[in-house]
């Protein structure tokens, strides 16, 4: 695991993995003694809070859990992506989470926050951007040719993943794309970790795997990947899981970032720690 302070120290679960963990509260006692022995912290973020916002049924089980165990707010995915301008052309180096849970929230105050006004402004900006990554996609494949084999190869996916930084930053930060453009200097994609990873996400998943997203809202799934460079481990759904690993063996995004499915709580070195 890394030990870069920016990041250390931190678990994010996705979703449905922490739909599956609240179930087996029998799992509760290993978990706790594996987050103190490694120093780590449950990382949540506004992505994630919409998501559990909407469980309603697991309200009661989710607030138990997130106060009960070390856990903390992350920086919103647009601070971090501030961050790592603001850092450029160094590698961003803040600290990833917000103010801890734990020292300020109670059950009640976490539970009232998942039907918070944040939240749903937080949720009509990730649709906002939901439709400007669809377009985007869009966009870039009309001018992203396959191979001369016929189909998108491993070895196009730095130049995808770069034309996609790109495009986001025009977006996001236009006049620092500006500035660049100014001074004649091309831009060094890969000091933007969370761009980077769900660009080699879509292009691992959709170009790769040949596949086409079915509407807006399967980007929802998509906004917890520019959390997960800054993480310790990150425990997800299986197929998320295997393109993630997919990557991490083929590029350097993910150096120092452990990625499990639900079988890492059944592990038997879970288990023993």
């Amino acid at each position: 695991m890394s030990q870069n302070y920016s990041y250390f120290g931190c678990v994010y679960f996705d979703t449905n993995i922490l739909r599956v963990v609240v179930e087996h509260t029998e799992w509760y006692g290993p978990l706790f003694n594996f987050l103190f022995r490694n120093h780590l912290k449950i990382a949540f973020s506004d992505s994630l809070l919409i998501e559990l916002s909407q469980a309603t049924r697991k309200h009661d089980d989710l607030t138990t859990f997130f106060t009960i165990f070390p856990s903390a707010k992350a920086k919103s995915f647009v601070t971090i992506i501030d961050e790592e301008v603001k850092s450029y052309p160094k590698m961003r180096n803040e600290p990833f989470l917000a103010i801890p849970a734990n020292s300020v929230l109670s059950k009640q105050t976490f539970a009232e926050g998942l039907l918070s006004d944040e939240v749903m402004a937080n949720q009509r900006r990730e649709l906002h951007y939901g439709r400007r990554m669809r377009r985007q996609m869009d966009s870039v494949k009309s001018n992203f040719p396959p191979s001369t084999l016929g189909r998108y190869t491993k070895e196009q996916a730095d130049f995808f993943v770069w034309m996609v930084t790109m495009q986001w930053l025009r977006g996001s930060h236009h006049a620092f794309m500006k500035k660049l453009n100014a001074d004649g200097v091309l831009l060094r994609a890969k000091a933007f970790l969370s761009i980077q990873l769900y660009a080699y996400y879509v292009y691992y998943k959709y170009y790769l795997g040949n596949k086409t997203p079915r509407e807006v809202s399967e980007f929802g799934d998509l906004f917890h990947l520019f959390y997960f460079p800054y993480c310790n481990l990150i425990v997800v759904e299986r197929d998320m899981c295997n393109v993630l690993n997919g990557i991490k063996s083929n590029c350097k995004v993910l150096d120092g970032v452990e990625v499990k499915n639900v079988d890492f709580f059944i592990d038997q070195q879970f288990k023993m720690e």
